[in-house]
């Protein structure tokens, strides 16, 4: 393996933990559900949301033996080694897990121009993933987060309204981001790209060296504008 792919490996891990970390939040605080962590599977097991690929779900670690079928496991694995037994693959919701490092930031390039990205609380951003992606699960969920699980960022129109958001959790050197969004009305307004390089800069500040995410189709060209690479695929599968 060269040095390269044993980074891309290395990286790709990290993706997977941070996705995993981020399930499994959902079931330890959230209402009726349940977290899931073992050497093989970490996320969240949520009666109410079982057919929901991202809520209902768990990561499988890299380099584990995916779970067998008949386990008490959730609805979706995301898994970026092979096919577990018993599931069927949901190719169309494959994602790449990106990553970068977080190299110390050159002077001023952290600053948050006009104080324009500000904290968010976890339950508005889940709000605002629920409209903008019409879903009704997320908001109660991340309500339920206490203060020190992340660290959540927004962006507000004029009248207060949250617009653009996103959650950085820090797991071990690693930032993973979780539960990008903007508002349908305030798209292709550079307005993720801003709040991203903010929470970026801040994970370097708090001495993190890597940052990952899974990517949807439409916010990849933005995460490779903003330094992220792919290290590996997770692909769905389903019960």
């Amino acid at each position: 393996m060269s040095s390269t792919e044993s980074e891309d490996h290395a990286l790709l891990r990290q993706s997977v933990a941070g996705l995993g970390e981020a399930l499994a939040a959902l079931g330890r605080y959230g209402s009726d559900a349940t977290e899931i962590r073992r050497a093989n599977a970490l996320g969240a097991v949520v009666p109410w949301a079982d057919n929901h690929h991202w809520i209902d779900a768990a990561a499988v670690p890299v380099g584990t033996t995916t779970p067998s079928t008949g386990e008490q496991l959730p609805h979706c694995l995301w898994t970026s080694s092979g096919a577990p037994d018993g599931r069927r693959e949901q190719p169309e919701v494959a994602m790449p897990a990106m990553a970068r490092e977080l190299p110390e930031p050159e002077t001023g390039s952290e600053r948050n121009e006009a104080g324009t990205v500000g904290a968010a609380e976890f339950g508005e951003i889940g709000a605002l993933n629920d409209l903008a992606y019409r879903q009704q699960a997320l908001g109660p969920l991340l309500a339920a987060f206490p203060p020190e699980v992340g660290h959540g960022y927004g962006i507000r129109d004029h009248s207060g309204r949250l617009v653009s958001a996103a959650v950085a959790l820090d797991v071990g050197s690693d930032t993973s981001v979780q539960w990008v969004v903007t508002h349908p009305d305030h798209r292709r307004q550079g307005l993720s790209a801003r709040l991203l390089q903010v929470l970026l800069a801040e994970a370097r500040g708090r001495g993190q060296r890597t940052a990952t995410l899974q990517s949807s189709p439409d916010g990849f060209s933005l995460y490779q504008r903003l330094g992220f690479r792919t290290v590996g695929t997770l692909r769905a599968y389903v019960n």
